[in-house]
């Protein structure tokens, strides 16, 4: 499947199916990808709060076959740490609202796919690999409770408002007490739940007393 199908299929069914090897995307492809991903951008941004930071194509593009490489070597069980390290390549743009935005747009969908690497081989070099991102994506990646942000990534979402709000709202619906108790987020989460908390996350003030 050509990367742009993977997108669009991701985003509007929730489901993708994936190359059976590891070749290079074409060139038209990847300019069509952007295209997509530009599209969802728009779209996307109207359900956000406040104004999103501009959209960041190289962050887009890097995230969306950040992905499909990471969904390949999820079915390519055959294939060794070597070709892992060779295709699962960082992110080599310049770190910004914008890049933790425009890479979200597919990244939101990784921790699905880190449980179901986990579960298939806990120990396994993808694994370890995903949580090396992960620490360095935390916007996209609060629904995974064992993973620690990167301080300067969770600095760059904290100053800016409509991503500050957005993460907050993510780490309580994932309930990671860890994430919520940071004292960057504690106010934040306090003032969101407000007097809903006992509603809305009732263990969240026995927690908070306890680890007080």
């Amino acid at each position: 499947m050509r990367l742009t199908e993977f997108i669009s299929s991701l985003i509007n069914e929730g489901k993708v199916t994936v190359a059976p090897a590891i070749n290079s995307f074409d060139p038209e492809d990847l300019r069509l990808a952007n295209v997509h991903l530009k599209q969802h951008y728009d779209d996307d941004s109207t359900d956000m709060p406040g104004q999103v930071p501009p959209f960041d194509p190289e962050a887009a593009l890097w995230a969306a076959c950040y992905l499909y490489r990471a969904v390949q070597f999820i079915q390519l069980r055959q294939l060794g740490e070597d070709d892992i390290k060779a295709h699962l390549l960082p992110f080599t743009g310049v770190p910004s609202p914008s890049a933790i935005y425009a890479a979200d747009l597919t990244l939101r969908y990784m921790p699905g796919l880190f449980d179901l690497a986990k579960g298939l081989a806990p120990g396994d070099p993808l694994v370890k690999e995903l949580e090396i991102m992960a620490a360095h994506w935390p916007f996209s990646m609060a629904a995974i409770p064992s993973i620690v942000p990167e301080e300067l990534f969770l600095l760059m979402i904290m100053q800016h408002p409509s991503l500050k709000i957005a993460y907050i709202d993510r780490i309580i619906q994932a309930k990671d007490f860890r994430k919520c108790r940071h004292p960057e987020c504690l106010p934040l989460v306090k003032e969101a739940l407000g007097s809903y908390a006992a509603i809305l996350w009732p263990e969240f003030e026995i927690d908070l007393t306890v680890h007080t």
